[in-house]
């Protein structure tokens, strides 16, 4: 049985003891727990400070579903993260016109990486942040993104996933571990 006044609820039938319970602290209660959860679903993370510029160079093929996942989801989070502080080359390795400019700077990257996989040559998406690593396949473009900013942050990188190959530079900032 419930029966409501002013400022009470009495529960009744609940083992032959009445419940009074004050309805200004159960509002009151709900107020402050809405709000809480609000304010811990709001918070922002701390947003990472950049003073330099990087270079990611992007290797990508034609009609690759890997390098067009990689476009759509991976570019606009690193220029999300980065803006003006990331710059993006990109490189079709299926541009006709450009091939040859395109081979010199893969060749140029590949020569400096430490034990290069020769099976890997030509494959994409192929990164490179240059002067710290490169990366053949994206996976994960959340973990590519956190592997940018552990790299510049001289922080070891996260465990390759799935298809991820990770490179070292001869003379790169981020040596294998």
């Amino acid at each position: 049985m419930l029966v409501k006044t002013k400022n009470y609820v009495y529960l009744g039938d609940t083992g032959g003891k009445e419940c009074k319970v004050n309805m200004k602290r159960i509002i009151k209660l709900v107020i402050v727990m809405t709000l809480c959860m609000v304010m811990i679903g709001c918070q922002r993370k701390e947003k990472n400070v950049y003073t330099e510029t990087y270079t990611l160079k992007y290797f990508y093929v034609e009609g690759c579903s890997n390098c067009e996942y990689f476009t759509k989801n991976g570019l606009p989070l690193i220029k999300e993260e980065f803006g003006d502080h990331m710059k993006i080359i990109k490189y079709n390795m299926d541009d006709q016109e450009t091939v040859e400019d395109v081979k010199r700077a893969y060749n140029e990257i590949v020569d400096n990486i430490i034990d290069f996989n020769q099976d890997d040559y030509g494959f994409g998406p192929f990164l490179v942040l240059e002067d710290y690593f490169a990366q053949l396949g994206v996976d994960n473009v959340d973990d590519f993104l956190e592997n940018l900013i552990k790299a510049i942050n001289d922080k070891k990188l996260g465990k390759p996933k799935g298809s991820d190959t990770y490179y070292y530079f001869k003379d790169g900032k981020i040596k294998e571990e």
